[in-house]
């Protein structure tokens, strides 16, 4: 699946900048929509828990700005202020087949995560919030709460770091790291997991800005698993610390109605 996805993200960005390039000497404002389309390699653990990295292809995707004719607008402004912004997540598959150590536990399917994400930005700080309702793989809302110092050096250079809290409902932490009786083993005892903050971390980026449409960007983070997505047995055969990396590019589109 990953193969599959690796082979048709990075083309689609490609061919949508191929197919779009005239939509970018319009004029940004006025009815119309902006936003950056992409692709990032993302080294993550396999699953939630566990200590082996692996690298998978991850689309990118931010709304910038929607105008409609009616006047109703998102985004479109300067950074400074509040701001709303759709919030995608897609959790791979986790299975036996790719992680001998599972063996007993069910496979759950991929997950995608469709909500909202607010921003409020002041000067050099800025302060972020996400919640998203679970797809396929879990029932459950994930939820994400974070603040970063922002510093730019010149036009191009932008750094950015700070805390991160993540939380679950007891739907989603039971999915990740709950075991149900008929699972369990010897090594994976029947095990619930309760809903609140499953972790807790930092997180740093850097964004440089190529021109006007094109940015690469790059980012690490470290989290800490917490309650009882700490005590689980599934955490007990990987790792508490869970670190991620990134590296990705991403291109601007400015399409008028």
């Amino acid at each position: 699946m990953m193969r599959r996805l690796r082979f048709t993200v990075i083309p689609f960005v490609a061919a949508a900048a191929a197919f779009i390039p005239q939509a970018q000497a319009q004029d940004a404002g006025g009815p119309g929509i902006s936003f950056e389309l992409g692709a990032a390699g993302k080294v993550a653990p396999r699953y939630f828990g566990a200590s082996k990295l692996v690298l998978s292809p991850v689309p990118l995707f931010r709304l910038k700005r929607l105008e409609l004719p009616n006047g109703f607008a998102i985004g479109g402004g300067s950074d400074e202020g509040f701001s709303l912004s759709p919030s995608i997540d897609v959790i791979g598959k986790r299975s036996v087949a790719n992680s001998p150590e599972l063996t007993g536990l069910n496979t759950i399917d991929t997950a995608v995560e469709l909500g909202v994400k607010a921003q409020y930005q002041m000067g050099n700080f800025r302060v972020t919030g996400a919640v998203r309702q679970g797809l396929g793989g879990h029932k459950g809302v994930r939820a994400e709460l974070g603040a970063d110092a922002i510093f730019k050096a010149g036009d191009q250079w932008t750094f950015h770091g700070g805390p991160r809290l993540n939380f679950g409902s007891s739907k989603f932490t039971n999915t990740y790291f709950g075991v149900t009786a008929a699972e369990a083993s010897a090594l994976y005892p029947a095990t619930t997991a309760s809903g609140g903050l499953y972790s807790a971390g930092l997180e740093a980026g850097v964004r440089f800005q190529v021109d006007d449409n094109w940015a690469v960007e790059a980012g690490a983070g470290w989290s800490r698993l917490t309650g009882d997505a700490a005590r689980s047995p599934i955490t007990a055969q990987g790792s508490k610390n869970q670190y991620t990396a990134s590296f990705g590019v991403v291109r601007r589109f400015d399409i008028g109605f």
